[in-house]
């Protein structure tokens, strides 16, 4: 399974969020919120680079630099705008946000909805 780009990826990863991305933090009204720390694992899986992280009122907040740019995949969950610091974090932090579960399932929808041709942006 590969993408073009992060921009390929967040078209099908915002139909992959779900309950079980994200047990007991899931909103259905904003199913990206709280989907940070395993979206930000899972784009590391598909593209490598590094995981950052910047404080939110709500807390920490997680997304990803790629070859020199800066990727969050998870900001539709803000209703204002991200003070992005651009720490540098890792996997490990993230993972205390998001079981190696959560990412697996969230993996397994992406690949469910990249083979159901469920990628076009629509």
């Amino acid at each position: 399974m590969s993408f073009a780009d992060p921009i390929a990826l967040y078209h099908v990863v915002k139909r992959s969020w779900s309950a079980q991305t994200i047990p007991d933090a899931f909103d259905p009204a904003n199913p990206c919120r709280n989907q940070c720390a395993v979206t930000a694992l899972a784009v590391q899986r598909h593209f490598g680079g590094d995981i950052v992280k910047t404080a939110t009122k709500g807390g920490t907040h997680f997304y990803n630099l790629i070859d020199g740019r800066y990727w969050d995949l998870a900001a539709d969950q803000f209703d204002e705008p991200i003070p992005y610091d651009n720490v540098l974090t890792d996997a490990a932090e993230a993972h205390q946000h998001a079981s190696e579960d959560h990412l697996a399932t969230l993996l397994h929808n992406i690949q469910n909805h990249q083979n159901s041709g469920d990628d076009r942006g629509l």
